[in-house]
Order: C-alpha cells, then sequence, then structure tokens
C-alpha cells in the first residue's frame, strides 16, 4: 500500500486528513530554545560551554590530573586544522548580498575595533606601569589580548546563507576583522618588520588560494559523495598543514580559503560546508581542552586576566551604543536573547583559538598572554551566566 501521496491523505482505523510525510523528504526541524538551565548557561546548537570545557581541559592537564599530557604531543598536528576548519566556517558566511549586509558589516567591525583597541591600550598601560612581564612579551601581551578580546562568536551558524537576526550576524562578521588582524600580527612577530609581514602574510593568501582552487576543481569532478568528503577534508588538511608549516594563522589561512569556496561555486560550497560543519563540534571540543591543558597559570597571568575582564567589559559596554547607530533600527534593548548587549558579551571561542595559534607559533613568550586569555575568557563567560540568572529573575 502505497501511503504517499502528492496532496492527500489517507483513511486507517477512521483517521483522516492526516498526510503521511516520508521521513526521508522531512524538512529538518528548527533548533528547539534551550529551556532551564541550558537556558541560564545560554547553550544551544550554535553555542558550547566553553568555559566548562576549558577548565576541563586544565584539570586534565599538565597542572592537574595529568592525563592529556601524555596524547598532548600527538594531539598538537591537529590545532592548525581545527584551526582552519573555524576559519573557513568565518569565510563561507561571507557576501549575503542582503540590503542591510553592509550596515551589520560596519557595526560588527566597529565594535570589534573598539574593543581592540580599549583592551590593548589598557593592557598596556598597565603592564607598562607595573612590568608584570618580560620586555620581550611585552608587545605579544598587548597584540594577543587585543585580538582575542574582539570575538564573541562560537559557533557559525550551520547554513551561512540562511536569514538571521541583526545581532546574529553582527557577531558572526565580528571575528573577521581580529582574524586578519591575528594574521597581520603573528606574520609581523616573525618577519619583524611591516614589509616583511605584508609579504609573508601575502605569500601565505597565495598559497591558500591555489590549495582551494585545486580542491574546488576535485570536487566539481566528484563522482559520489565519498570522494567529496576525501577531497574536502584533503583540501583542509593542506590548509591546516600550511599555515603549521610557515608558522603563522591558521585561523587567517582558513578564513582565505573559506571565502574563496564561498565565490567559486555552489556545489563545491555546499560540499565544504557539510563537511566543515560534520567535524566542527569534535574540533572545537579538541581546541578548548588544548587551551585549558597548555594554559600556565601563575599569579601575573591571573592578574592579566582579571585585567584583561575588566578592558573587555568597558569595551563592550562603550561600544554596544555605537552598534545601534551603525546597524539601524530593528536591534531590541530589552536584554531578549537577539539583544547585542547579551549577544556579544560572551567572548566566544575564536579568542581562545587565537590564543592557542599564538603560544603554538610563537612559543614560551606568549605563555602568559595565553593563560591570560583563558582565565579571561572563563571570567567572562561567568559574568554573563551572572547577568542572565539576573536578567531571568
Amino acid at each position: 500500500m502505497n501511503s504517499r501521496y502528492s496532496g492527500g491523505s489517507f483513511d486507517l482505523l477512521g483517521l483522516r486528513d492526516l498526510p503521511i510525510v516520508d521521513p526521508v523528504d522531512e524538512e529538518p526541524r528548527p533548533e528547539r530554545p534551550p529551556q532551564g538551565w541550558r537556558q541560564v548557561l545560554g547553550w544551544s546548537g550554535r553555542s558550547a560551554p566553553v568555559a566548562v570545557l576549558l577548565l576541563i581541559g586544565f584539570g586534565l592537564g599538565p597542572h592537574g590530573i595529568n592525563l592529556l599530557s601524555p596524547v598532548m604531543p600527538l594531539l598538537d598536528p591537529a590545532v592548525p586544522v581545527a584551526l582552519a576548519a573555524l576559519g573557513v566556517l568565518a569565510g563561507l558566511g561571507l557576501g549575503n548580498r542582503r540590503g542591510n549586509e553592509w550596515r551589520l558589516f560596519g557595526a560588527a567591525g566597529l565594535h570589534s575595533l573598539v574593543t581592540m583597541l580599549a583592551v590593548a591600550g589598557g593592557l598596556a598601560a598597565l603592564v607598562a606601569t607595573i612590568s608584570p612581564v618580560e620586555p620581550s612579551a611585552f608587545w605579544i601581551v598587548i597584540l594577543v589580548a587585543g585580538i582575542c578580546a574582539a570575538t564573541s562568536l562560537t559557533l557559525p551558524s550551520g547554513d551561512p546563507l540562511e536569514p538571521r537576526p541583526p545581532a546574529t550576524r553582527i557577531q558572526e562578521l565580528g571575528v573577521l576583522l581580529p582574524i586578519v588582524c591575528g594574521g597581520l600580527a603573528l606574520a609581523w612577530i616573525r618577519a619583524e618588520t611591516g614589509s616583511g609581514a605584508l609579504a609573508l602574510a601575502g605569500m601565505a593568501s597565495l598559497v591558500t588560494v591555489m590549495l582551494a582552487a585545486a580542491t574546488w576543481l576535485l570536487l566539481t569532478r566528484a563522482a559520489s559523495d565519498t570522494e567529496e568528503r576525501v577531497f574536502g577534508l584533503s583540501g583542509l588538511l593542506l590548509v591546516g598543514g600550511v599555515a603549521d608549516a610557515l608558522s603563522l594563522s591558521a585561523l587567517f589561512c582558513g578564513l582565505v580559503a573559506g571565502a574563496f569556496w564561498r565565490v567559486a561555486g555552489r556545489q563545491p560550497r555546499e560540499s565544504i560546508r557539510r563537511d566543515v560543519l560534520f567535524i566542527q563540534h569534535p574540533l572545537l571540543v579538541l581546541v578548548l581542552l588544548l587551551a585549558g591543558a597548555r594554559a600556565e597559570l601563575s599569579p601575573v597571568a591571573s592578574a592579566l586576566g582579571a585585567a584583561y575582564l575588566a578592558m573587555r567589559l568597558l569595551a563592550h559596554f562603550a561600544g554596544r551604543g555605537l552598534v545601534r547607530r551603525v546597524a539601524g533600527d530593528g536591534l531590541p534593548d530589552d536584554g531578549s536573547p537577539e539583544d547585542p548587549g547579551r549577544k556579544l558579551l560572551p567572548p566566544g571561542v575564536f579568542g581562545v583559538a587565537f590564543a592557542l595559534n599564538a603560544v603554538s607559533v610563537i612559543g614560551p613568550d606568549a605563555a602568559v598572554a595565553h593563560a591570560a586569555i583563558v582565565v579571561g575568557t572563563i571570567a567572562s563567560e561567568l559574568v554573563a551566566v551572572a547577568l542572565r540568572m539576573r536578567r531571568r529573575e
């Protein structure tokens, strides 16, 4: 008995007008909003327990029960790939061609710029006054802290082209400027000159585009889904490997590759998006656990983390008014989930990811900055949870 009809129903045991839908053809259900304690913590399909995973990583790392230490050298090669995947997701969300896209892009860039300058300037004044770090690590702490503070995104949307509220779109576009600045900063630290940094970043971008184009050509000729997955993941591995070999930002190289795949064509774009989304949660957990495990806490790092939190909160509250003015009307100001004041407050994962990238590329000089970012991220998440609980009451 065929139970599928174009517009009808069937009668069985007196049940009429109940359409039969094939489970294969059924559209995906919308994401159910979090309830109870998940609502208080702000966890959903597009967020993650950043603070919890960082604390677990620290507890399992060398400064805890030392469970992750034997496998950390084996997991290190996967870190650039995980960071490149996050950059690819950011690049795939570029250019949605909506009417207010440029206003949202300007609001996101302005918020990121204000946060970067405020946090970097505040920490520079503090470090120059107290001198808690070595001179060789001074600029590294300032650069890394400013760049990490400017992001608030954990997971991009499952479909980069689907309509999203303005506050969510601002949150996604807000990672672009910090990723670009982070790529130039790591290139400058390696090349030690501005012209050398630009040349190194340009060379990395060219190599990344060539790899992305080769992956695109292979995807256009793939004969099956299995081949598409093999080609897509291989391209992602190559992008992360190039960034690791050049000792540059894997987030930046992933952003360049994702932007290329965004404009290259629908079939490769959808294939890459599907494969990256399939592995994004394990890679996110890997990044956060390793970031927590590598944090070397000390009184200096804790003090810098507290200053990082204070500067970031001040910059956030100062910049949210500019965001509403640039983005135009339509942004709520009532503490709802789509209120920019609430949406942009949690630090997300991109800041921690860049700190992990920096300590992997730079080495011990970035250890204090990395630990301070981990402390500040955990504290920022706790502040966001406390504000959500207060508004809920």
